[in-house]
């Protein structure tokens, strides 16, 4: 019992001192034990930045910036004369809601187009459909069976549907990747422009190489 009363005086100092505050203005930093990341060394979205001489804390990517996610719209957004691409070419269907047969014309197809879809087919598809679009990519050395994309008459698709492929059905299987789940959409990593420049990469695999490509083995 002897140390009760001190013990009590202390605890009633203490409320006293916390409720006898409350309401009080003051200027100084809260003491926050669990601050739980409330208050972060950040801007948020749509606010002032003065440490740049337009004041905006929005800032576009810096140039060579990897795209990402939706980032790979972001210039055309900003920019004082957006590009507003037509229907056909970002579903790769007509107005019907037909798949297309070819390569929508406004694309403006030539060989820049087609070195475009070198360019991107080597980085995304390559790994596992070949250099060749035979399917012999490394990949297959693993026991996986991607498809043969060269050889426009098999049957079947990433789209379940039977062969011929259509360019629309082909844009789409690059966007939104197979019904199966093997293999993911690229929509986030291609714009519409670069996916048609792949359909059209395909079109000359198909057109030049196929016979070329189809009796050749993968290296044992």
């Amino acid at each position: 019992m002897r140390y009760f009363i001190p013990v009590f005086i202390i605890i009633a100092a203490s409320i006293v001192s916390i409720m006898g505050f409350r309401g009080d203005l003051t200027e100084n930093t809260p003491i926050e034990v669990f601050p739980d990341m409330d208050r972060q060394a950040k801007y948020k979205s749509q606010t002032k930045n003065p440490f740049f001489g337009d004041n905006r804390a929005d800032r576009l990517p810096v140039i060579g910036t990897a795209i990402r996610g939706n980032l790979i719209t972001q210039n055309n957004v900003f920019s004082a004369t957006p590009k507003f691409l037509s229907d056909s070419i970002k579903t790769g269907k007509d107005s019907n809601g037909k798949w297309l047969s070819k390569i929508p014309n406004e694309l403006g197809i030539n060989i820049d187009l087609m070195r475009l879809g070198r360019e991107k087919y080597d980085i995304h598809c390559s790994v596992c459909h070949g250099d060749y679009g035979d399917g012999k990519g490394v990949t297959s050395y693993f026991g996986l069976a991607p498809r043969n994309l060269s050889d426009s008459s098999q049957s079947g698709s990433y789209l379940e549907s039977a062969a011929p492929w259509s360019d629309g059905q082909i844009y789409n299987a690059i966007a939104m990747g197979s019904a199966s789940g093997i293999m993911l959409g690229l929509k986030d990593k291609l714009t519409p422009r670069e996916r048609w420049a792949i359909v059209l990469y395909l079109r000359a695999l198909q057109s030049y190489v196929s016979d070329a490509t189809n009796g050749i083995d993968k290296k044992s």
